[in-house]
């Protein structure tokens, strides 16, 4: 940035007359027509205004005027000699001269004039001040250094100049904590040497040491250098892959200390929730010897959690650790559910996952949690091997209970299974799928349809089947239009299709029932429908940013100093799939963390400039400058962490739950948000890549939501999430690392918003790294795999009741649950769009800030009771009394009793 160091002179430079014309400029003739004379203007500008000795700065003079365009002169003026000079004398208006500093450092700071005289005027003058640094003067060498090991010592040597006393200097340390070393001598002339040592024991944490110089003569002028004493640490190095060791499985693991000078190594322990955590090699071991651990030789009923910890023997307070899952068998069970006539035959497959074993799976059949007879159907295979079905056959006759339950048991461990639900009909229709799922993104007036989906409608019966209406009602009927193939009717043993659209959405989340009539005994047959809303921006939301010149993201509510820092990690074992060249993945992530309170805040952006400018391109605004409550690369509080891992919404950014993450990291939690690549917005790499959106974005109506886009990304985030949890074990373990023995790892949340919402729950059913989940209006799917048994918070928006899908959801929650729907929200009232857009945001009918505190309040206190190993029932809900309405139900509550 220029300096506004600058003047325009007409009547004297410095005492010189000059000719005046109008005001404070001078004459410049007249207009060619006998007209009033123009005045010839001079700017100039310097683009510093402080240099230190023989240092250079760049001064641009402006003509204004000069019809003849011959620029200006230049000369220098100072009290006392030698000023410096410029370089050129004269220069054509626009182009600087160089200005270059006196190389002597003179005995006191040096005010200097650089002068521009117009050459078609020279009464048309302006000048420039720049000041030369000077007085006594101190510098340090090695001012490099950046580390000193315990008990080492290293020579630091000050030169004064300017100082006419030739007092030399007085040498003082400072530091966090005591002891900081010693320095000696402590008084040392000018160019002569004192000696730091090192405190003579290693500390169990880095120390970062002050060392000053300050001048005898003036104790007003010193020079620091600093420098960080290493403590000593543990790290272990962890395998390539997930940390996942299952049952009588083996890994091995290398524990490095670090700043040791006893160099006598670690010792091991291991520690779980349960009798039985498995072995490890050896008790002790050197640094960088690799141990073994394994894992139990029986699967656990649950995936257990040990912790693996390295002991320094020299410093028995400082540990390394890494967390180790012994995964549970799961198992998962597909089609999960079908509407089957008597007598038709249906194939399932049982998928079994960590059984050492591979003794696939047994089937029953139940009705009502009871062994169900003959009457029911059958299946060709009690027992198959993993992926390999059994043919279930429809009974000849409709039981009393027409529903039947198809479960799949583990044969190494009977208490893992899955099921699949079977409704019976003694018709000749047979309808797959019977749920249907649609998500719409709407903007204004502007709506991007989703594609339509389509269901098989099969006569399984000996003769024709006639079709006398096909129609929808239900809950939102309007919301859903369809069309098919089947006309009047169906062949025996023909098929047809039956289309479905999403049209008009009346919340955020829409239910409807397509009935068929048909000439089928079970006539009706229903197909369950489900459309989720998500907006865009309007008009009206846009011209509340335009008008907005700053704003804030509101202040954090608990009592840790928020640090924030940012990571560029590629992840070497997997080609971007959104890329056909084959370059490897690419992410950032976020962090936001507890700081210990730093000694001054560099406050960090709230996200990339050039983000932010492509995001007010796209809105086609000049965007308001945001700004944050965290510091960048604050020092990180010390002590264990509990994780957050965040996932953005779909197109969305990984800050733009700002409001949230601040908030959490306040209170005690690392936030990890992760910035999926190619499918958010925009992505600013380090080196200024802007890597944009395949699937355009929600910020505009040009965005692609079909159901093989959102797949597609959902498969993705999967893989980014997997590799982030490597990354967050390797940042732990990582030798003298920002993140080093900071994160518990044993205490793993994942959170997401609209489609990060699904990628929760996707990932909770593949990841057991991840212990708690937490859904911010999260795009429902029609069925689970399995049964969870984590920790689930769902936090919904603006539902008018519970609808069929939350509560599928609900029933397929088998840990500490938690509901709430804030009726009257809007969708994006669960992003940073509740404080930025303000009025053009549903709360329903509370304030921005309202809703925002019980927002946090929900969220903090469930991640307080299910990370911190409170009870769950112990989660306060209180907090409702700040959101008028919000309806909530916990474990051991029916979510559909609420409907």
């Amino acid at each position: 940035m220029k300096s506004l160091i600058s003047k325009r002179y007409g009547k004297s430079v410095f005492g010189v007359p000059l000719l005046a014309c109008v005001g404070l400029v001078a004459c410049g003739g007249d207009d060619g027509n006998g007209g009033p004379q123009v005045p010839i203007t001079v700017d100039i500008s310097a683009d510093q205004a402080t240099i230190q000795p023989g240092a250079t700065a760049q001064v641009t003079a402006t003509v204004g005027n000069d019809a003849a365009n011959r620029g200006v002169t230049w000369t220098v003026s100072c009290p006392t000699s030698p000023c410096g000079t410029v370089s050129p004398s004269a220069t054509t208006s626009g182009t600087p001269t160089t200005y270059a500093a006196p190389s002597t450092r003179p005995p006191a700071d040096l005010a200097v004039s650089i002068i521009a005289i117009a050459v078609s005027n020279t009464a048309a003058a302006a000048s420039a001040k720049i000041t030369v640094a000077g007085g006594i003067a101190i510098s340090i060498a090695p001012g490099d250094i950046t580390m000193v090991p315990a008990t080492t010592s290293t020579s630091f040597t000050a030169t004064v100049v300017n100082d006419p006393a030739k007092g030399g200097v007085t040498w003082t340390l400072s530091c966090p904590a005591a002891p900081c070393g010693t320095v000696s001598p402590t008084t040392t002339a000018s160019g002569v040497a004192t000696t730091y040592t090192a405190p003579p024991t290693p500390l169990g944490s880095d120390l970062a040491v002050t060392l000053t110089a300050t001048a005898v003569s003036n104790g007003a002028v010193g020079a620091d250098v600093m420098f960080i004493v290493p403590g000593l640490t543990v790290g272990i190095e962890t395998p390539p892959t997930p940390v996942k060791v299952s049952a009588g499985m083996s890994a091995q693991f290398t524990a490095t200390v670090n700043n040791d000078p006893a160099n006598k190594g670690v010792s091991w322990s291991l520690l779980c929730g349960v009798t039985e955590c498995g072995t490890v090699s050896v008790s002790t071991s050197a640094s960088g010897t690799p141990v073994t651990y394994t894992a139990p030789a029986t699967p656990p009923p649950t995936d257990v959690l040990v912790t693996l910890t390295a002991t320094s023997v020299t410093a028995p307070s400082v540990q390394g650790s890494v967390s180790v899952t012994v995964p549970a068998i799961a198992i998962g069970i597909t089609p999960p559910s079908a509407l089957i006539p008597l007598n038709v035959t249906q194939p399932f497959t049982g998928t079994v996952s960590y059984d050492p074993t591979a003794s696939g799976v047994t089937w029953a059949l139940t009705q009502s949690a009871a062994p169900c007879p003959s009457a029911c159907g059958t299946l060709s295979a009690p027992m198959t091997a993993a992926g390999v079905a059994t043919t279930y056959t429809a009974p000849a006759t409709l039981p009393a209970n027409s529903t039947v339950t198809l479960t799949a048991t583990s044969v190494t461990d009977h208490s893992q299974s899955a099921t699949a639900t079977v409704t019976l009909t003694a018709g000749s229709v047979e309808l797959i799928p019977a749920d249907l799922n649609f998500i719409k993104i709407k903007q204004g007036k502007y709506c991007c349809v989703p594609p339509p989906q389509t269901a098989k409608l099969a006569n399984t019966g000996n003769s024709p089947l006639t079709i006398s209406n096909i129609t929808i009602g239900g809950t939102n009927p309007t919301a859903f239009s369809q069309t098919n193939t089947c006309g009047s009717g169906v062949a025996a043993g023909g098929s047809c299709d039956i289309t479905v659209k999403f049209l008009i959405g009346h919340g955020n989340y829409d239910t409807a029932v397509l009935s068929i009539s048909d000439s089928s005994s079970d006539s009706p047959q229903q197909l369950h429908l489900t459309g989720s809303v998500h907006y865009q921006m309007t008009a009206a939301m846009r011209t509340t940013l335009a008008e907005q010149a700053t704003a804030a993201v509101p202040p954090p509510s608990g009592v840790n100093p928020v640090g924030a820092r940012l990571m560029h990690l590629v992840d070497s074992r997997r080609a971007d799939p959104y890329l056909s060249n084959g370059m490897r993945r690419e992410l950032l992530v976020r962090f936001w963390y507890p700081a210990s309170p730093p000694a001054s805040c560099v406050a960090a952006e709230y996200t990339s400039p050039q983000v932010w400018s492509y995001f007010g391109e796209l809105l086609g605004v000049s965007l308001p400058r945001v700004s944050a409550n965290s510091c960048l690369n604050a020092p990180i509080a010390v002590g264990l962490h509990p994780v957050v891992v965040f996932t953005h919404g779909f197109t969305g950014t990984f800050t733009d739950y700002s409001f949230l993450v601040e908030d959490l990291a306040s209170r005690g939690y690392i936030v990890a948000s992760v910035d999926h690549t190619y499918e958010a917005t925009a992505v600013e790499f380090p080196d200024g890549r802007l890597a944009k959106s395949v699937f355009g974005s929600h910020l505009t109506k040009y965005v692609r939501s079909d159901a093989g886009a959102l797949e597609l990304a959902v498969s993705v985030r999967l893989g980014d999430l997997g590799f982030v949890l490597d990354e967050l074990a390797r940042l732990n373990a990582e030798r003298d690392g920002y993140f080093a023995a900071r994160l518990d790892l044993s205490r793993i949340a994942l959170a997401g918003h609209s489609l990060g919402g699904l990628t929760t729950l996707r990932a909770l059913e593949s990841e057991p790294r991840f212990k708690a989940g937490i859904l911010l209006d999260g795009v429902m799917p029609s069925h689970l795999a399995s049964p969870l048994h984590q920790a689930v918070l769902t936090l919904v928006a603006g539902r008018e009741g519970w609808n069929e899908d939350d509560c599928r959801l609900w029933d397929a929650l088998h840990g500490p649950r938690l509901a709430v729907n804030m009726p009257g929200a809007e969708h994006i009232a669960l992003s940073d769009a509740v404080w930025l857009l303000r009025s053009n945001v549903s709360t329903g009918g509370v304030s921005p800030e309202a809703a925002i505190a019980a927002m946090r309040a929900y969220v903090a206190s469930f991640l307080d009771a299910n990370l911190a190993g409170a009870a769950p029932e112990s989660v306060p809900i209180a907090s409702a009394a700040n959101y008028p309405g919000a309806v909530i139900a916990t474990r051991g509550q029916s979510l559909c009793a609420q409907r």
